[in-house]
């Protein structure tokens, strides 16, 4: 099995219509400022072979680099929010995936942010669930981005994890703070990519704060499951709240396509 098809495996072992084979892949431990943790799950450097899951993340990329270079004015194409019209979608897959495909490339360093604090699905696959996060920062100043930013085992790829729980956590992200957190991620480090996974539209109301920050968006249907409806419907909150909306900063994702099809399509909102 490919490195990239084993990366899947690792943190998607319960999606359904997995795209890849799953294999057993045993927890590395690597040392941080607070001692040796234990984070995701090792991952073996991609090789030569151009596996097809990892080939159709790779064209996602591509569309996604080519609007950081082409660049211009409003909001920072380098923060990407990964969404989707109602849970189970498959959106924090999408995530972790196209967070490996950034890492293969020179210059860039992709960060994960998981911002769905609904499920926080993302913190749990990388075993950071004890560990400070985005809504522990967003609540105390005192806290810094070196304090919740975390090394993951897969060289090239950051972590931010949801925090603790708190019931504020609809209003810490629709915050200025937010704005700010960002901001240095960026700042600290022009080669960062960071990717948030966010809750699903329909389901949560932060969600829309969370896209007026994202300079670029995807929008994760799952085939055979997403209404076209529910397309329309969350496009149009995403569009009134946070938007304009057009195709050089939103794009559909087709997941959960049948294993004779190519099992992640791109799509430009038209």
């Amino acid at each position: 099995m490919s490195g990239f098809s084993q990366f899947l495996a690792a943190v998607a072992p319960n999606d359904r219509n997995e795209v890849v084979d799953t294999e057993e892949v045993q927890v590395q431990r690597f040392c941080t400022r607070e001692g040796e943790l234990e984070r995701i799950g090792a991952v073996d450097a991609p090789r030569h072979d151009e596996a097809r899951t990892r080939q159709e993340f790779r064209v996602l990329k591509r569309h996604l680099i080519a609007r950081i270079r082409a660049g211009g004015r409003g909001l920072d194409r380098r923060v990407i929010l990964v969404t989707s019209a109602s849970p189970g979608e498959g959106k924090t897959t999408v995530t972790l995936g196209l967070a490996m495909s950034f890492m293969l490339e020179r210059d860039c360093r992709a960060v994960l942010i998981d911002a769905d604090l609904r499920t926080s699905e993302l913190t749990h696959r990388m075993k950071l669930s004890r560990e400070l996060g985005l809504l522990d920062y967003l609540d105390d100043e005192g806290l810094d981005l070196a304090d919740v930013l975390y090394r993951t085992s897969t060289p090239g790829i950051y972590a931010v994890p949801a925090g603790q729980p708190r019931v504020t956590a609809p209003e810490l992200l629709s915050s200025p703070r937010m704005g700010h957190f960002l901001h240095e991620l960026r700042l600290s480090d022009e080669q960062r990519i960071a990717i948030m996974d966010s809750s699903s539209v329909l389901s949560c109301s932060e969600t829309v704060a969370l896209a007026g920050h994202a300079g670029q968006i995807l929008f994760v249907t799952a085939k055979g499951e997403t209404r076209r409806q529910e397309v329309d419907e969350g496009m149009g909150i995403l569009h009134r709240g946070a938007g304009p909306l057009d195709e050089t900063r939103i794009a559909l994702v087709l997941n959960k396509a049948d294993r004779g099809q190519s099992p992640v399509r791109y799509a430009a909102r038209r």
